[in-house]
């Protein structure tokens, strides 16, 4: 019998990375985990003893000590701006460490979508997803000026290479490959390692 809908060697699958296989197992084996804590489901969870992928990143993840330099770099920056968007660029590192939120999502970010302790974010397709703000986040937002209907008042915000030479100027400073999205992937590894569930961080990313 012909098997439709199914990958029989994921490794020739078109458009389908062996890290979004992966997150889709995560995700599937997170499920069985919440389904017998539930007590909806009793026998053993049939992903517990899967292999994943092993992943090659482009990009090292950065240590905590790499973090801690960045940091202190960007607050340097942010004191001596030449540009709107150095004089914040500390805040949006910070607020993306906290939140896991891409870059054009925080540059995007309206004052409407913010609701306390959380906001709206309008990621890609325009799909929207609820992410929590922890206290730091919080602060970020509520120092900003609110004189536009955006959170961060900065011009050209849809320009792609708008961080390119602030990040340039971090990587030089401190001699770290860095890269504005490794502060998501940070993000991500901190929960994990926190013990969050991958269906919460899935809906949090």
């Amino acid at each position: 019998m012909k098997r439709t809908g199914l990958i029989k060697d994921p490794k020739k699958a078109k458009g389908v990375s062996k890290a979004t296989i992966n997150r889709y197992l995560q995700i599937l084996r997170g499920l069985f985990y919440k389904a017998e804590e539930w007590e909806v489901y009793s026998k053993p969870n049939p992903l517990r003893k899967v292999r994943f992928y092993k992943e090659i990143s482009p990009r090292e993840v950065l240590s905590p000590a790499q973090l801690d330099k960045v940091i202190e770099t960007v607050r340097e920056i942010s004191k001596e701006p030449y540009s709107p968007l150095q004089k914040v660029f500390y805040d949006l590192v910070i607020l993306a460490l906290n939140t896991g939120m891409r870059k054009s999502e925080i540059l995007k970010l309206k004052w409407k979508d913010v609701n306390g302790d959380e906001v709206l974010v309008r990621g890609k397709g325009e799909k929207g997803r609820t992410v929590p703000l922890n206290s730091q986040a919080k602060e970020v937002i509520s120092r900003q000026a609110n004189k536009s209907e955006y959170v961060f008042d900065i011009p050209n915000r849809a320009q792609g290479s708008l961080l390119r030479r602030t990040t340039y100027q971090v990587k030089k400073r401190t001699g770290i490959d860095f890269h504005f999205h490794l502060l998501r992937h940070y993000f991500t590894t901190s929960l994990v390692e926190k013990g969050v569930d991958f269906i919460t961080i899935s809906e949090i990313l």
